[in-house]
């Protein structure tokens, strides 16, 4: 199992990440899943990853119906990474979702500026938690039974963006190979599942 799928890893693959999410906005009204995962995902699964993750923190995570196919797309990529799949293959009815070219690019201009300070101050460490097979499993793991309780944690809209919270997190440590910041997202996990876990205490 391999999260580079070749595509460029470190930080200094951060904001190649946002050029390539602005490029698909470019000259659209709308930008489909299948279209992002397309132009994204061919750079490896880290990336297409972390801008799922990132839509899933913003509001956009919170439109009906986009939440729960955002889920599923986590799951999906969570699948491709534990069996050692290369690309990531969706459903029709989950590549025709559509996000607008104005959300992305809202998108773009938002996480820029982090991307070029996390390109100066992360660095490759802790190979052990950002690269071997048995973190990503977990990791992988985690993703799909993150990805497939979306489904059923809809009737709490704040269960997206604090999900999508670890996950951008994991995201950012396989992708710029720096395992304390999935060491971060471990923590991070934990907690969001323990405030979800409390929030659905509290609805029953």
């Amino acid at each position: 199992m391999s999260d580079t799928n070749n595509e460029v890893s470190g930080p200094a693959a951060l904001p190649k990440v946002v050029d390539g999410l602005q490029s698909a906005a470019q000259d659209v009204e709308a930008v489909t899943l299948g279209q992002l995962t397309k132009k994204i995902g061919a750079q490896g699964h880290a990336p297409l990853l972390m801008v799922v993750a990132v839509l899933m923190i913003l509001p956009t995570g919170m439109i009906p119906g986009i939440g729960g196919a955002l889920g599923t797309l986590i799951a999906i990529i969570g699948v491709q990474i534990l069996l050692g799949k290369q690309g990531v293959w969706l459903p029709n009815f989950l590549a025709r979702r559509e996000i607008s070219a104005d959300t992305i690019c809202a998108l773009t201009q938002r996480i820029r500026p982090v991307a070029d300070w996390l390109k100066r101050h992360m660095q490759a460490r802790w190979n052990c938690l950002s690269e071997s097979t048995s973190s990503l499993a977990v990791i992988s793991v985690i993703l799909i039974v993150t990805g497939g309780s979306l489904t059923v944690l809809g009737a709490i809209p704040i269960a997206v963006p604090l999900l999508g919270l670890p996950i951008a997190v994991f995201a950012l440590g396989i992708l710029g190979r720096d395992g304390v910041v999935v060491a971060i997202g471990y923590a991070l996990f934990g907690l969001m599942a323990f405030i979800i876990w409390m929030l659905w205490r509290s609805l029953g």
